[in-house]
């Protein structure tokens, strides 16, 4: 877990990791470049605590969230690893006993699920929102044996993934993600489970930031374009299906309207499977009031894709250009 200038809240950060069931442990915490007295409190709770190992990033560089994540995959004495944030909120005292549960000789890893607390404003309805999405759109996809993830926290994995790939070598001119950049890389079908315990779900608390939300959906368009062709392929042809059906049916009933009962059961059975399905989610990982608004957005997230697609495209352009 990196922290950054934490001196006034580490104490509160370090107190949700203790009393797990589980305690069979290691907490590793990295100091990143903190200028603050976080890392001296750091040293003096290790000495009191076995479970918590403490060490630093003395310098920023342009790669330090990598740098951090390779020191603290090197100090690191097991060989099964999570990474967490200092936002993380409370965690049940089972979470981390219930992961291991569902560890066997197969897995590779465990995706469980992450989003950020709920608070008022559009901003945060969006990063709920697209989390979300992005869970439902990887769990999709690692069922169907094309397993790939959008947010790189709270998935218990094998350390072994890291370093026989090299780490993050070749990558570390990709500022936009870290971790997820190997986990899609190296998951392979039937080495990796995904579970909606509503236990094992971890919920960030984070400010509401302006841009924070675009940042979000940028790094999930740059995930996409990351990912192996036979994925970018399924994933467009998943997206241009959801656009293509009410177009088609729609220019269908105006030339056609006698068969507008035909036609346009195959939208209206698709958006019910859709909006079962969606609930069936919210419930079972207690997400609060956004049903409706997340049935929208996953009709219309195709769009804002290549809405994003386009508009990146074009701002790399001009900046080759200049």
């Amino acid at each position: 877990m990196p922290v950054r200038n934490e001196e006034g809240r580490i104490r509160e950060i370090l107190a949700k990791f203790t009393g797990f069931e589980y305690e069979d442990y290691q907490l590793l915490v990295i100091s990143e470049c903190s200028e603050d007295n976080t890392l001296e409190i750091l040293n003096m709770l290790a000495e009191s605590n076995p479970n918590l190992k403490v060490t630093s990033l003395s310098q920023e560089t342009r790669n330090s969230e990598k740098q951090v994540i390779n020191i603290g995959l090197k100090g690191a004495s097991s060989p099964w690893i999570i990474l967490l944030t200092s936002s993380t909120g409370a965690i049940p005292a089972n979470w981390l006993s219930r992961l291991n549960g569902l560890i066997d000789a197969e897995t590779d890893a465990v995706i469980a699920y992450t989003n950020v607390e709920r608070f008022k404003g559009y901003r945060n309805l969006i990063c709920r929102m697209e989390r979300f999405n992005q869970f439902i759109i990887s769990g999709a996809w690692s069922l169907a044996g094309k397993p790939f993830v959008f947010n790189e926290n709270n998935i218990l994995f094998k350390k072994s993934l890291y370093f026989e790939t090299l780490g993050f070598r070749n990558k570390l001119n990709r500022n936009f993600a870290n971790l997820e950049l190997i986990f899609n890389e190296n998951f392979k079908k039937g080495k990796v489970k995904i579970t909606t315990d509503p236990e094992l779900t971890i919920r960030e608390h984070i400010e509401d930031d302006r841009g924070d939300h675009i940042k979000l959906l940028k790094k999930g368009v740059r995930i996409r374009q990351s990912l192996s062709w036979s994925k970018k392929i399924s994933l467009f042809t998943d997206d241009l299906t959801r656009v293509i059906l009410p177009v088609l049916s729609a220019a269908i009933i105006i030339i056609h309207p006698e068969y507008w009962i035909t036609i346009l059961s195959l939208p209206v059975i698709y958006i019910v499977l859709l909006a079962i399905i969606v609930k069936m989610l919210i419930n079972r990982l207690n997400e609060r009031k956004i049903f409706l608004s997340s049935l929208v957005y996953i009709l219309i997230k195709p769009i804002i894709n290549w809405w994003f697609f386009w508009s990146m495209y074009l701002i790399h352009r001009r900046s080759r250009w200049n």
